[in-house]
């Protein structure tokens, strides 16, 4: 962690503004909708072999780009 870094604390005198009742219906309705959805659907769609793999090799190569990066960063330092 850098310690040029300054840190302000937050802000404690803003005013709490009140959600507006539309904005709570939809976020009850949208929880509600994604609570029905996960106890609905029990199984996981399944995934071909060639797919799998796929999702694999392109994991494998995102952390090696990241090591890569982060040893060059480290040098750069």
């Amino acid at each position: 962690m850098s310690s040029k870094t300054a840190l302000r604390p937050p802000d404690t005198r803003t005013v709490r503004r009140r959600v507006s009742l539309s904005d709570r219906i939809a976020l009850r309705i949208g929880m509600s909708l994604i609570i029905w959805s996960r106890r609905t659907h029990h199984v996981r769609p399944s995934v071909d072999l060639a797919t799998r793999n796929r999702l694999e090799r392109e994991r494998e190569q995102r952390e090696a780009a990241w090591l890569v990066q982060g040893a060059a960063m480290h040098l750069w330092r």
